[in-house]
């Protein structure tokens, strides 16, 4: 097959989430297809001294090519926001509207004859329009509209909060719109895979989960201590509030008991109360971004992952399985992943409960190795990106398919009213 992947980032470096997961499909798929590449070139998921190039150069070493768009940044992001709170649309799509990407890919459309063109986000589904003789799917890293409501919920300040609950209806309409006209939506998990259904039951859900690199990422002995580890972009609200709530309600019920203690937090961009606390308290390590994190989970005793807030699967944990680190989390850390209570992981959801499972772990060494045995043999088994590429060629022949049995694409003419005043 011939596919076009048309991306809101440029997968590279396979630096966590949304880049970590594109890389490995990416490369999966170009196992079995010939493979092209047009996404938008996001400078905060890089670092400073890689260009875009750099990236483009990466991708075009296992695809057949691979060209990029720049993207609005910094203080044009929120100028959109704000312009857009008159607007019925979301804000990602005001964010990935684009003369350039519109143009590009137009081009690309005319040149080659595709059999799926693949939409990476929700907000690049006002390019729907411009595909007519090919499959399509709708990739969605979490369902946003989801994601935006729990937001508002535990928003304290009130404008915010407004701001929020605005954008989960915009989002919920949009998904209600642009689904459908999708051979296939893919969703990360199977609760995913749900709730972008109840938005119509016409909508085609297809599950492709979040994985792991089980030839990258591979066991480590035990290397006792008790040395905490958390992986996280660091500014991204889950893991500020992960790490808020942790400090705040877990951390001193853990130094309560025991002084030997230490953390290390792995993250870009940590923000500076992180950073002034771990210079007040030399067992809190905040290393900031790191190249490779496959040393700190090798010195690392468990890891904790007490995210609240957030969407999709979170990639971290699986890494940690598949190196045979003990992983204790939320049940919404978790959630979307076929993971059991005290034989894959640990699940705790209040701090007095956390801290408990932390010291469990900690000073137990039979259970931490059980732990770890069920994680990577779970990993190897269902999460390997190997495993999983196979699903994500299944739903890229389900929407040829789907697309192959009609005469016609129903694309209807509405579709371009979004591009009346570019």
């Amino acid at each position: 097959m011939r596919i076009l992947w048309v991306g809101h980032n440029l997968a590279y470096p396979p630096k966590g989430g949304p880049l970590q997961r594109n890389y490995n499909l990416l490369r999966e798929a170009a196992k079995n297809c010939e493979l092209h590449v047009l996404a938008f070139d996001q400078p905060a998921t890089r670092p400073p001294n890689l260009t875009p190039q750099d990236c483009v150069h990466a991708l075009r070493s296992f695809c057949s090519s691979a060209d990029w768009v720049p993207v609005a940044e910094g203080g044009k992001r929120y100028r959109l926001a704000v312009r857009g709170l008159a607007s019925n649309d979301p804000f990602e799509f005001h964010w990935l509207k684009s003369r350039l990407m519109r143009d590009k890919l137009q081009k690309l459309l005319q040149q080659v004859d595709f059999d799926v063109v693949h939409f990476d986000t929700l907000g690049l589904a006002q390019f729907r329009y411009l595909v007519r003789n090919s499959g399509t799917v709708l990739n969605h890293h979490d369902v946003q509209s989801s994601l935006i409501a729990r937001r508002a919920t535990i928003e304290s300040h009130f404008l915010r909060r407004q701001y929020w609950k605005l954008e989960a209806k915009k989002l919920r309409r949009a998904e209600q719109k642009w689904c459908p006209r999708f051979d296939v939506n893919l969703a990360v998990s199977r609760e995913d895979e749900k709730a972008l259904i109840e938005s119509g039951p016409q909508i085609k859900g297809w599950v492709v989960p979040n994985g792991v690199d089980t030839d990258y990422f591979t066991p480590r002995a035990d290397p006792g201590g008790r040395t905490l580890l958390f992986c996280g972009s660091l500014d991204m609200y889950p893991s500020i509030d992960a790490m808020s709530y942790f400090f705040n309600a877990i951390w001193p019920r853990l130094i309560s008991q025991q002084q030997n203690i230490e953390v290390c937090v792995v993250g870009r961009k940590p923000p500076s109360w992180l950073t002034r606390l771990s210079a007040r308290d030399h067992r809190i390590h905040v290393p900031g971004f790191v190249d490779d994190v496959r040393p700190y989970f090798r010195k690392s005793t468990a890891l904790v992952c007490p995210i609240r807030d957030g969407g999709g699967t979170r990639l971290k944990i699986l890494d940690s399985l598949a190196m045979g680190v003990p992983v204790i989390a939320t049940s919404f850390a978790s959630s979307g992943l076929c993971l059991e209570h005290e034989k894959h992981i640990l699940l705790a959801d209040t701090p007095e409960k956390f801290a408990r499972s932390v010291e469990q772990v900690l000073s137990n060494k039979a259970f931490r190795q059980s732990l770890s045995n069920a994680g990577v043999e779970i990993a190897n088994r269902v999460y390997s990106w190997t495993v999983i590429g196979r699903s994500l060629i299944e739903a890229y022949d389900a929407a040829k398919r789907s697309h192959d049995s009609r005469s016609t694409t129903n694309i209807s003419p509405g579709d371009k009213a979004c591009w009346t005043r570019v």
